[in-house]
């Protein structure tokens, strides 16, 4: 959590305006600061940008300060106003946002306040540890603080405390807590791919498990947050907006099933019907498709016929990021990323650069990878499948098209919302049948992430033969594929068995020095 510690000057200035009733400039400015803490708090796990990082920005609503910052004296000042008209201020606007731009204002610390987060392990204290208890003692927290941490996040629970009214707020998620230590003093002694503001916001969210399950005896709970577009979401730190790292650090042991290729295996549920749409319902789907197949049957192949024409000798790319950024690329294709390369200002005045830019950001892979005969293939199936998905859409949920979160800023149908709405309404029913099957043979996921799905234990070739006919005899939809990989927890790194280890060799090593010294003082024995 975050705690404030505020110069004993603020409250006596808040006493000399308010002194009575006794005691009541204490308690506002009480109010206030837990405010504060919590809304500093809860910009820290959205994470902070570089920019915000370097000039110890945060981004919090100015409006949601003052309104429950708390109110003193009889004509119901607010304090943050006070504060701040009276040059006492905790907070210091640096950039105010508006409801129109619909960004948080960008504040920083007064020089009378001073900020300890206390989801944060000093780097020194892992490294000069000795002892495993030591280790433990930084990693755990304070019971107070880890409580604290709790019903800041889950403010409801102990007034919900029906099961079922829990369970529609909440999804539990089982923490291999050994695992995330692990996995917080490799991120803190050994990691070297990860760094400055991704490091930060993974700690944060490492140590937010870790206070969370050490409350709940080993689980995490998620709040739930349903999109109007099919999906389930969750608020704060989750399994899904965690990193892969942590994510399996967090899961431990556990076996992971994901859609091969979804939305791309999903447009091509309704590549008959665009035939038969199109006049064309004796055509070959293979030769209509081409691209699209490849992509779906002989992914490796495909991907790496691409990348050989793609990135040349000269790219500054690194080869083992090739095939990553390919595949980033081609899933932006089948969310329909445009192809130019120029960017544009957003409705609150910002740059934005389009997804190829972002992922293929040397120029020259860039344009080769655009440039390429099976690239734009793929593109021009992906882009028919999209129009006539778009088309049924229109045609068949009128009703929606004037619904604001399928509209473009200036009131126009967005195409590329409508085809998300589609594909994660898609995406969620075939998931549901994959969570109904597993729970006929009595299998509970741990965790959910949109296609993706995972259990403790491994499936079986046989029941995973199975569920997939289902997806498919369900939906219509013969490309449905569930790809399993396997997940290992971080080993916990004892500090108390390694100095063991140690000790025993520098016995082992002292014996055989003690033997050969007392060898070397024995005299030869002579014989005629």
């Amino acid at each position: 959590m975050i705690k404030l510690t505020v110069h004993e000057s603020v409250e006596a200035a808040l006493q000399k305006a308010f002194p009575k009733p006794a005691g009541a400039a204490g308690r506002a400015l009480s109010k206030y600061i837990s405010v504060v803490e919590a809304m500093l708090f809860d910009a820290l796990q959205r994470g902070q940008t570089p920019e915000q990082r370097k000039f110890g920005l945060y981004a919090i609503s100015l409006n949601q300060l003052a309104n429950k910052g708390g109110q003193i004296g009889p004509n119901k000042v607010r304090v943050h106003k006070w504060l701040t008209d009276n040059d006492w201020d905790v907070v210091q606007t640096v950039v105010k946002g508006t409801k129109y731009s619909g960004q948080y204002s960008q504040v920083k610390l007064t020089a009378l306040a001073t900020l300890h987060n206390t989801l944060q392990v000093i780097q020194s204290s892992l490294t000069t540890a000795n002892a495993d208890q030591e280790i433990d003692a930084y990693l755990s927290g304070d019971e107070v603080s880890n409580v604290a941490l709790f019903d800041h996040l889950y403010p409801e629970y102990k007034l919900e405390w029906r099961e079922d009214k829990l369970a529609s707020l909440f999804d539990w998620v089982p923490v291999d807590i050994a695992s995330v230590k692990a996995y917080v003093y490799w991120l803190e002694t050994e990691a070297t791919l990860i760094h400055g503001t991704r490091k930060d916001l993974a700690l944060r969210q490492a140590l937010t498990i870790l206070g969370v399950a050490s409350v709940t005896k080993g689980y995490y709970l998620q709040r739930k947050k349903p999109s109007l577009f099919g999906r389930m979401y969750y608020e704060g730190t989750s399994v899904q907006n965690v990193n892969k790292e942590l994510r399996r650090a967090m899961l431990g042991n556990c076996w992971e099933y994901d859609i091969r290729s979804s939305v791309v295996a999903w447009k091509m549920g309704y590549a008959r019907s665009y035939l038969a749409a199109n006049g064309g319902m004796d055509q070959d789907l293979r030769k209509s498709f081409p691209a699209t197949l490849t992509y779906l049957e002989d992914k490796t192949d495909f991907m790496a016929t691409v990348r050989h024409f793609v990135f040349q000798d000269t790219s500054p790319v690194p080869k083992d990021l090739r095939p990553k950024l390919l595949k980033r690329a081609f899933t932006a294709i089948s969310f329909g990323a445009r192809q130019t390369a120029k960017g544009w200002l957003d409705a609150s005045g910002n740059w934005t650069n389009p997804a190829l830019v972002e992922i293929l950001q040397n120029a020259g892979d860039r344009a080769r990878f655009l440039a390429d005969d099976t690239v734009k293939l793929f593109i021009k199936e992906q882009k028919a499948l999209d129009d006539y998905l778009f088309d049924l859409f229109k045609q068949f949920r009128p009703d929606l098209l004037k619904e604001p979160y399928l509209q473009t800023d200036s009131g126009r149908v967005s195409k590329a919302k409508v085809l998300a709405y589609l594909y994660q309404h898609g995406e969620t029913q075939v998931m549901d049948i994959v969570r109904q099957a597993a729970r006929s043979k009595g299998l509970v996921p741990i965790a959910n992430v949109h296609d993706a799905i995972f259990f403790k234990r491994r499936l079986g070739a046989e029941f995973k033969n199975e569920i997939e006919w289902q997806m498919r005899e369900q939906t219509g939809n013969p490309y449905w594929h569930l790809t399993a990989k396997q997940l290992e927890r971080f080993t916990p790194r004892s500090l108390d068995a390694e100095r063991a280890e140690q000790a025993h060799k520098n016995h082992i090593i002292q014996e055989e020095l003690d033997a050969k010294a007392h060898y070397a003082k024995r005299k030869p024995r002579w014989t005629a």
